[in-house]
């Protein structure tokens, strides 16, 4: 049995297998992660801010002998906010991604995006 979740301020927040794009077409080919979580639509837009420092934590429990593994993934990179959908079931679906090669550019030349 495998447990997903999204770590975020030491606060872990259980979740959906994450899914992952290594190009969205509908967001400037930027690769993407997106995952479920039970919360409000308006904790995730206060959460999930531009900048944010994440991971996916997996806690893997083996049938046999019943020991958890728990690994630990830094997504600390894919950390422009996206869309946060409400499913109006108290959940809501989050899209994180990483910045494009421009945005990279821009943040090296003047500190920021070309906002």
């Amino acid at each position: 049995m495998v447990n997903f979740y999204i770590k975020v301020n030491d606060v872990q927040y259980p979740s959906q297998i994450p899914e992952g794009r290594n190009s969205d077409p509908f967001w400037d080919g930027r690769e993407t992660k997106t995952f479920r979580l039970e919360m409000t639509y308006a904790d995730a837009m206060h959460i999930f801010t531009d900048g944010i420092a994440w991971s996916i934590v997996t806690e893997t429990i083996d049938d046999e002998t019943g020991e958890t593994l728990i690994d630990e993934f830094d997504n600390s990179d894919i950390n422009v906010a996206g869309d946060v959908t409400d499913h109006r079931d108290g959940t809501v679906s989050i899209t994180m991604g990483r910045m494009t090669d421009l945005e990279e550019a821009y943040e090296l030349l003047y500190g920021g995006n070309e906002k």
